[in-house]
C-alpha cells in the first residue's frame, strides 16, 4: 500500500525540526561527583599545557580612581567570598578581622568587581538552584555547607591580595601561567611575602590535585565544572588569594539567597521577586539600606526568615512569609519568629550610614508562623496590615517603643502584646482580630499592653474555641485587658468556629470582653434523637468539669448527628428484641421434641410411635376415670389398649411392620443454632446475630394421654451491631416444667420456663470503648395446640396455633471505660406476646420398623407487645439528665415457616433435623436444629 504524500510531508517536517531542537540545544549540566572529580584532573592538565586555556582580561586591582571596575572604600577593594555565617556571627561592617592560619599555608580566596553577583545575575539563578551554581563557578564542590557572601574591604596592595598564579601581580594581567612556569615576583611585594606566596602556592598545589580535591587551573580564573570541556564552558571568575594572618574589615553579611535580591557592595536595600528562605538586613549585616520588598508572588519560607537587626527599615510584604523558621544567626529565643525587628543599635566605629528609630511594617500579603508572626525586640514599631498576620504563639510583640498596630482591612490572628510605653491599636474597613481561646475561660486576655483601642464598625471579632471544653451560658472572656477601648456606636460583630453559641461584646474600666450564649434547643434541634439532645443541651447550660471533652468534641464536631449517635445505648435496645429470638428458637425447639414426633391414628393412617405412642381420645380418659373411682382393674378399653406395651399392635393398613411400643419414660434433647438480622430504626441500630444453643429434658407418663416432664438449657447470642456501633453477647439459663395432652387428634402442649441472662455490651464512643456487663430475668409462657387430620398412605396435615410470652426484666447497669461517655441505664421490663397460626404437613415412610418422615410447615406470626422498648439512660458526667432512646420500629406481623425431617424406630427412640424461618420487614431469624429422644 502506497502511503500518501500528504501524511509523509508533515512527518519529515517534523522529524527535520527535531534533529535541528537536538543539535541547537546546549549540554545538560552535570552535576554529579564524577563529573567533578574530572574537572578535577582536567583542571591539573590545564595547568600542564596553559597555552590553549590562558585569557587575557582577568579582573584587576589597580587601585581607586584607576577605572578598573572594582568598588573601592576607604581606599580599600571590596572583595566577595563565599563562607560560612557562623564565622561571623559577631561581625558588623567596619570590625577588623584577620585571615585565619599562616600565610604560608592558608588563605581566604575571593572575588573582586562584583563578578560573582553579575554572574548569578546574567545567569538567571534562582533561589533553587543558588547554592549549586555559586559553588560551580567558583570551583566548588556542592557538598560544602556554605550558606553566606561576605564583603570585606581589602589593601588593594599585592602584599595582601594576590593572584593564585606564578606571577601573583594583581594590578595588571599575569605573565607566568601553568605549573611549569616560573615564578615570577612583581614589584613592590616585600620578600617575605614573596616567599610565604611561594610557599603557600607549592602546598596548596599538592592539595589540591591531592587530598582536598580543588579544580585549580592556575590560570588566574576558577574552573566552572558540569558544563562542558571548552574553555567557554570552563572559564569562571577572576579569583584572588587574601594570605592567612591579613588584616580585613567586614563590609558587608548577607544570606546566599538573598545576595540574589541586593544590588550588593554593601547595599542593605533587598527586593525579593521569587524565592528566599533567610533574609538579613540592618546595619550588623550592612553598611547602609533601609527597606525590604517582598513582592506578589514571592515566598520566603524554610529558613530563617527575616532577622532585621537595626530600626529605621521598612518591611513591605505583598508575597508569603510562612512557616517555621530555625534560630536567626545564632541569636538564642529566634527560632518560629517570621519577621524579627532586633532594634540594635549600629557598633561604635562601624561603617554604619544613618538610620531612623522606627520599625515599619507595611503587610499586603501573609506572614504565618507555629510561633510569633512579626516581633520587635526594640525601637518604636508600626504594623500596618491589609493582609494577613497570623502566628500561633502571637501575631505581634513588640517591646518598649510607642507602637502601633493598625488595621486597614485584612486579618490578624493571634495573641498581640504591645509592650511597654504608649501603644495603640486601631482597626478601620473591614478588618478582624481572631483570637484563639480556651472554652473554660482560663485563657488571658488575647490583648495585653495596649493603652488605646479603637474599632471601627466594620471590624469583627473571630474566636476560635479549642475541643478541649464547651462555652456554657453566660461564660465571660478578657479580650483585651486594661486601656481604653472605643467600639463604634453599632457594636462589635462577634463570630466563632461554634454555631450553637453567640457572643455579644461589652467594654468597661478592665478593657474590652465578650460573653457566651448557648442556644439551649441546639442539639435538640441537631441530633437524630430529640431526648438525647435536650439532656445535652441541659447538661451544656452550665459548667459541667465531667462533661468538658465529651460536650467539646461534639461541638466541633462537622458532624454532630453522626457523632451523637455514638453515645446512645445502641446495644441495650435490642436486648429484647434479641431475647425474644431466643426464646423463640428455644421453644421452637421444644415443640419440635413434642409435636413434632407425634405419629397418627386411625384406619387409613400410619400408626407411628411419636413423642408418646399412646393416642388417646377423650372417650378413653373418661373411662380410665370411672374405672378408678370404682376401683376396678386397669382393664383400658381397646383403644387404649392397642397402646400399652405387650398389647397387639394396631394394624397400619398398609401392610407395613409394627413399631414396637415405647416405656413410660422419655428424654431428649437438642442442639440448635441460627443466624438473626435487623435494620436500623429509630435509635436502634441493626445487627447481625448469631445463637447457639442445647435443650434438655426428662418427661413421664403421668396418665395416659398425659406427659409431665421437666426441661432446661443454655444459650448464647452474639450480636454485632452494625455502622461501628458495638457488640453484644448474651449467656442465658433456663429451666422449666411442661404438660402435654393428646386427646385423639388433638394435642395441646405447655411450658413455662425461667431464664437468668447475663449480657455483656460494648460500644465505641469515638476513641475509647464503653462496656458492661448486666444481668437479665426473664419468664417464659408457651402454648401450642393443634389438630391433625390423616389421609392415609402416612400422609397428615396439622393445623396448630401458638401463643408465647416473653416478660424480660433489665437490671440497671452502669458502663465503664468510656469516661463522661458512658451511660447509666436504667431498669426496665418489656413484654412481648405472640401467636402463630399455621399449618404443617408431613408424609410418613416406613422402612421395616425405622419410620421417616419429612414434613413442611408455614403460619403467620403477630406481635401484640412491643419487644422494641425504649431505653432510658443517662450520661455518667451528667446523671441528672437522663433520655430517652427508642428501640425502633415493632414487625407487628411476619411470616413463619419451615421444615424437618424425622426418623424413629424400635422403642421411641427418634432423631430430628428441622430448619425454621422467621420473615419481616425489619427483622427476620433463621435457624437449625438438631434432636435426638429416646424411650424408656
Amino acid at each position: 500500500m502506497t502511503t500518501p504524500r500528504t501524511v509523509l510531508r508533515p512527518v519529515t517536517v517534523l522529524v527535520l525540526l527535531l534533529c535541528l531542537a537536538a543539535l541547537g540545544r546546549p549540554a545538560r549540566a552535570d552535576d554529579s561527583a564524577a563529573a567533578y572529580d574530572a574537572a578535577v584532573r582536567e583542571a591539573k592538565a590545564h595547568a600542564a599545557d596553559p597555552g590553549p586555556w590562558s585569557v587575557s582580561n582577568l579582573k584587576v586591582i589597580a587601585g581607586p580612581g584607576s577605572g578598573d571596575g572594582n568598588a573601592y572604600v576607604d581606599g580599600k577593594v571590596v572583595a566577595a567570598t563565599f563562607t560560612k555565617s557562623s564565622y561571623y556571627t559577631s561581625a558588623y561592617p567596619g570590625l577588623s578581622m584577620t585571615v585565619y592560619g599562616q600565610p604560608a599555608s592558608s588563605a581566604s580566596w575571593v572575588t573582586v568587581g562584583g563578578e560573582l553577583k553579575s554572574y548569578l545575575t546574567s545567569q538567571g539563578v534562582t533561589f533553587a538552584d543558588v547554592k549549586l551554581e555559586t559553588s560551580r563557578v567558583l570551583g566548588m564542590s556542592q557538598t560544602n555547607s556554605n550558606d553566606a557572601v561576605v564583603e570585606l574591604l581589602v589593601s588593594p596592595d599585592v602584599n595582601t591580595i594576590q593572584r593564585p598564579t606564578k606571577d601573583p601581580s594583581v594590578a595588571g594581567q599575569p605573565t607566568s601561567l601553568g605549573s611549569a612556569a616560573a615564578f615570577v615576583r612583581p614589584a613592590g611585594m616585600s620578600d617575605a611575602a614573596y616567599g610565604n606566596f611561594v610557599a603557600y602556592y607549592h602546598s596548596w598545589e599538592a592539595a589540591a590535585y591531592g587530598s582536598s580535591n580543588f579544580p585549580w587551573t592556575q590560570l588566574g580564573y576558577t574552573y566552572r565544572w558540569g558544563l562542558g570541556p571548552t574553555l567557554a564552558d570552563i572559564r569562571g571568575l577572576s579569583e584572588f588569594i587574601v594570605p592567612g594572618g591579613s588584616r580585613w574589615t567586614v563590609y558587608a553579611v548577607y544570606s546566599l539567597g538573598s545576595y540574589l535580591y541586593t544590588s550588593g557592595s554593601g547595599s542593605g536595600d533587598f527586593r525579593v521577586t521569587g524565592a528566599l528562605d533567610t533574609l538579613w538586613a540592618g546595619r550588623q549585616f550592612q553598611p547602609r539600606g533601609d527597606s525590604v520588598v517582598i513582592e506578589a508572588g514571592a515566598t520566603v519560607s524554610g529558613g530563617q526568615g527575616l532577622l532585621i537587626s537595626s530600626p529605621g527599615y521598612t518591611v513591605s510584604n505583598a508575597g508569603t512569609i510562612t512557616g517555621t523558621t530555625a534560630a536567626k544567626y545564632g541569636l538564642d529565643g529566634t527560632a518560629d519568629v517570621a519577621v524579627l525587628f532586633l532594634g540594635r543599635e549600629a557598633a561604635p566605629g562601624s561603617l554604619a550610614e544613618p538610620y531612623g528609630r522606627t520599625n515599619t511594617l507595611y503587610n499586603a500579603g501573609n506572614i504565618d508562623s507555629p510561633g510569633t508572626a512579626v516581633m520587635a525586640l526594640a525601637g518604636d514599631t508600626v504594623v500596618v496590615n491589609s493582609g494577613t498576620i497570623t502566628g500561633g504563639q502571637a501575631a505581634v510583640v513588640t517591646g518598649d517603643g510607642a507602637d502601633r498596630l493598625e488595621l486597614r482591612g485584612g486579618t490578624v490572628s493571634g495573641r498581640v502584646d504591645l509592650g511597654g510605653g504608649q501603644d495603640s491599636l486601631v482597626a478601620t474597613g473591614p478588618s478582624s482580630l481572631a483570637f484563639a481561646l480556651a472554652p473554660q475561660g482560663t485563657s488571658a486576655p488575647p490583648v495585653q499592653n495596649v493603652e488605646s483601642v479603637s474599632l471601627g464598625p466594620q471590624t469583627s471579632l473571630a474566636l476560635t474555641f479549642d475541643p478541649s471544653g464547651y462555652v456554657a451560658t453566660g461564660q465571660r472572656y478578657a479580650i483585651v485587658s486594661g486601656g481604653l477601648v472605643n467600639l463604634a456606636d453599632s457594636g462589635l460583630t462577634v463570630t466563632s468556629n461554634l454555631p450553637m453559641v453567640r457572643f455579644t461584646a461589652a467594654t468597661d474600666a478592665a478593657g474590652l470582653s465578650v460573653t457566651g450564649w448557648r442556644d439551649p434547643g441546639w442539639y435538640a434541634r441537631s441530633l437524630t434523637s430529640p431526648s438525647l439532645g435536650a439532656a445535652l443541651d441541659a447538661a451544656a447550660a452550665t459548667v459541667r468539669p465531667g462533661m468538658e471533652g465529651l460536650i467539646g468534641f461534639l461541638d466541633h464536631s462537622p458532624d454532630a448527628a453522626g457523632a451523637g449517635s455514638r453515645l446512645l445505648p445502641g446495644p441495650q435496645t435490642r436486648s429484647m428484641a434479641l431475647a425474644v429470638d431466643g426464646a423463640s428458637a428455644f421453644t421452637a425447639a421444644f415443640a419440635e421434641r413434642l409435636a413434632g414426633l407425634r405419629g397418627g391414628s386411625g384406619a387409613a393412617g400410619l400408626a407411628a410411635p411419636g413423642f408418646y405412642g399412646h393416642g388417646a381420645g377423650l372417650g378413653d380418659l373418661e373411662a380410665l376415670g370411672r374405672l378408678a373411682v370404682s376401683g376396678q382393674p386397669a382393664a383400658l378399653a381397646e383403644p387404649w389398649r392397642a397402646a400399652v406395651p405387650g398389647a397387639a399392635p394396631a394394624d397400619d393398613g398398609l401392610g407395613l411392620d409394627d413399631t414396637t411400643a415405647e416405656g413410660p419414660l422419655e428424654a431428649f434433647a437438642t442442639l440448635y443454632g441460627g443466624q438473626g438480622q435487623g435494620v436500623s430504626s429509630g435509635d436502634a441500630p441493626g445487627y447481625a446475630s448469631n445463637l447457639a444453643g442445647a435443650m434438655g429434658g426428662l418427661g413421664i407418663r403421668a396418665l395416659p394421654g398425659l406427659r409431665l416432664g421437666l426441661v432446661g438449657g443454655y444459650a448464647w447470642t452474639g450480636a454485632d451491631y452494625f455502622t461501628g456501633r458495638g457488640r453484644g453477647d448474651d449467656q442465658v439459663w433456663r429451666a422449666g416444667a411442661y404438660a402435654a395432652v393428646d386427646a385423639g387428634p388433638w394435642t395441646l402442649d405447655a411450658l413455662a420456663a425461667y431464664g437468668w441472662h447475663t449480657a455483656r455490651n460494648s460500644r465505641p464512643v469515638w476513641d475509647s470503648v464503653a462496656e458492661s456487663t448486666g444481668t437479665m430475668g426473664e419468664w417464659l409462657g408457651f402454648v401450642r395446640a393443634a389438630r391433625r387430620f390423616d389421609f392415609g398412605n402416612g400422609f397428615a396435615a396439622e393445623p396448630f396455633a401458638v401463643g408465647q410470652l416473653v416478660s424480660l426484666h433489665r437490671d440497671a447497669v452502669t458502663e465503664s471505660g468510656a469516661g463522661a461517655a458512658n451511660l447509666l441505664v436504667a431498669a426496665d421490663t418489656s413484654l412481648s406476646l405472640t401467636s402463630v397460626a399455621g399449618l404443617r404437613l408431613e408424609k410418613t415412610f416406613a422402612f421395616g420398623a425405622w419410620r421417616l418422615t419429612p414434613e413442611v410447615f408455614g403460619g403467620w406470626k403477630h406481635e401484640y407487645g412491643d419487644p422494641a422498648p425504649s431505653v432510658t439512660a443517662a450520661l455518667a458526667g451528667a446523671p441528672d439528665a437522663p433520655f430517652a432512646a427508642s428501640g425502633g420500629t415493632v414487625d407487628r406481623d411476619q411470616a413463619r415457616f419451615g421444615a424437618g425431617l424425622r426418623l424413629w424406630g424400635a422403642g421411641g427412640a427418634a432423631v430430628a433435623a428441622r430448619f425454621d424461618g422467621t420473615a419481616g420487614g425489619t427483622r427476620s431469624s433463621y435457624g437449625l436444629s438438631l434432636g435426638l429422644r429416646l424411650g424408656f
